[in-house]
This record gives C-alpha cells, structure tokens and sequence, in this order.
C-alpha cells in the first residue's frame, strides 16, 4: 500500500469533499494533494475517486481504502503518542467560527480563559451569521446553534439554549401584558429573519415537567419591526419597540435587572429561531480529533456544565430545560 503521507492526504480528500478542503486541512497545495492522491491510485491499480467540476467522492474501491487508512492512521498516531509517553500539547492554529451574537455576548470572555490555559495555541475567531463549510472554509471547529446538526459531521452536545418571549417594562405599562396566547394578535412583535421572515408564532405549553402540548394551529401576529440578529432585536425590545422571542444568553442579564420582563413563562416558543435550541461544538469526522480540537471541547464541556453560566440564577424566568444525556461524541 501506498505511503502513510498518501494515505491521510486521500482520507483527508473524502473528509472534505474535495481537494481544496483537504489542502487546507492539511496546510498544502491543491496540486501537492492531487499528486499524493495520484501516485496512491497508481500504486494500488485502481481509481479511488470519482470526480466531477462540483463533487468529489469516494469510489467502491475507494470507500474501502478510506476505512483501512482511517485505522492506519489511528495506528501510527497512537503509536506516536505512546513513544512519547504523554499526550501531545495543543499548538498551532486553532480556526473556530460562531454565531454574531453568541460570539459577541458569550464565546469571546470565555476564550480569554482558554488562551490563556494554552499559550502555545493562536485562535482565529470568525463570527458569522450564515452557514460555513469546515473544509472548503478551513475552520477546525464550529459552534453551532440549531435542533439538527449537518450530517456528515461530528457533533458534540454542549448547551441547550432557551428561548423567552419577553417585552419592556415601558412596553408592557403601554400597551398592557398579554395573559394569553390568542392576545398576542393585538400586540407588536418583533420578528426574527430577513425578506421571508415567518409571519407566526408557535408555543407549546409545559405542565408537570416534561409534559407538553402545542396550541392548535398557529398565531398571525403583527410585526413592528424585522431583524436578522438577535442583538438588534435585545436592543428594540429594551427600548420599548414591542415584544421579542430572544434566547437567554443574550438576555439574561437584562432579565435579572428588570430591563426586561418574560411574558407567558408557562408557554415555550417553538419554530423560527427557536429552532436554534442546542449549541453543538461540530467538526469534520476523524477517527483522531487533534488536540487543540479536543482541547477546545473539553474547556467548553468544563466551562458549561450541567447548566450554561447565562442559565444560572435565572429561577424567576420560567423553569429551565432538563438537559438530556449526551450520547455523541
């Protein structure tokens, strides 16, 4: 079989879906990873994969050379690390990428800890508010707010993330405080999205811990205003503009203080940006997560625990979610 080099430049090629992500992951050239993956096809006799002007994916023979190489390399890189008697430091680059808001309002002070703990990683933080691909982009891990995580990634539970209809004390004096779902329709409400923004909301209701039931159809409401980040929707909401569903970890403090008030706590927002109700650390599959990827994981399963810091001390804003077991990796 071909050389051990070859070998991870074509496992990292099926990784990323093509060579252009691979080079990336691997710190080389487009054409050096295509000539790797060329001599590796010579050497066996056969075509590993298929190739066309927009994909790149392994081939019969191919997804079976992926598998043994896969465990070679697990191999050799126990090995490496059995000779050298300790697990090896994070060094190097560590690329990450999250959300606008939840970079700005939480993942940023919690990175000071981590540098600090690892002086010999550099982090390059990318805040985005759009889908980004790990391997055509370069990043090494993403944070990622939402209820399904891409297949085809590996995807680590780490926080749930609640969500609260909530309005200004000013607003509510104003306009009076819905008590119920159906009253909503009489009140302004700040919507979440861009152009195709949806034009209802959904609750379900939680009586006796876990049991649930979701209102009959949906609610048409009336927007006031139409945001796609939810700091600027923090921001009309505090200034009285109408009543807004926010996530808690950029409204907890504000909830503490007073400056905003949850509205019908018994009731659970559901769709739209609720949707967006777990923080998944996600990254491409590997049998070896690096170190400074692993590092990264376990500092923000320490920093999160059982419940995130902008959950804690929240008892007055509904009942907090029980988090369910993490099963993945």
């Amino acid at each position: 079989m071909g050389r051990l080099e070859d070998l991870q430049a074509f496992a990292r090629v099926v990784d990323a879906r093509g060579f252009s992500g691979a080079a990336k992951l691997l710190g080389a050239t487009k054409s050096a990873v295509s000539k790797q993956v060329a001599r590796l096809e010579q050497q066996l006799g056969t075509r590993l994969l298929h190739r066309t002007t927009r994909s790149v994916s392994p081939t019969a023979e191919g997804r079976s050379v992926y598998e043994r190489a896969v465990r070679l390399l697990e191999d050799a890189q126990a090995l490496d690390a059995e000779v050298a008697g300790k697990r090896e430091a994070p060094r190097g680059v560590l690329r990450l990428s999250t959300s606008t808001a939840f970079g700005n309002l939480q993942f940023t002070a919690m990175m000071v800890a981590f540098c600090a703990r690892h002086p010999e990683l550099q982090v390059v933080l990318g805040l985005n508010d759009r889908y980004v691909d790990l391997a055509e982009e370069g990043f090494d891990v993403v944070l990622r707010l939402t209820s399904r995580p891409s297949p085809g990634l590996v995807a680590r539970r780490l926080a749930d993330i609640r969500f609260v209809l909530c309005a200004s004390p000013d607003y509510l004096a104003a306009h009076g405080t819905p008590t119920t779902v159906a009253a909503l329709a009489g009140h302004r409400c700040l919507r979440f999205g861009y152009l195709h923004a949806p034009d209802r909301w959904r609750f379900a209701h939680a009586e006796q811990g876990e049991a649930e039931v979701e209102i009959s159809g949906t609610l048409r409401v009336e927007s006031g205003l139409t945001a796609n980040s939810s700091e600027s929707l923090r921001v009309a909401a505090l200034a009285g503009m109408g009543l807004a569903i926010l996530p808690t970890y950029a409204i907890g403090p504000d909830l503490r203080a007073g400056r905003l008030q949850a509205v019908l706590p018994d009731w659970t927002p559901l769709g739209g940006p609720a949707e967006a109700n777990v923080l998944y650390a996600v990254y491409l599959p590997s049998r070896f997560p690096s170190p400074k990827v692993r590092a990264l994981i376990d500092f923000m399963v320490e920093q999160l625990g059982d419940v995130p810091p902008w959950e804690r001390d929240l008892t007055d804003v509904s009942a907090r979610p029980t988090r369910a077991p993490d099963t993945s990796a």
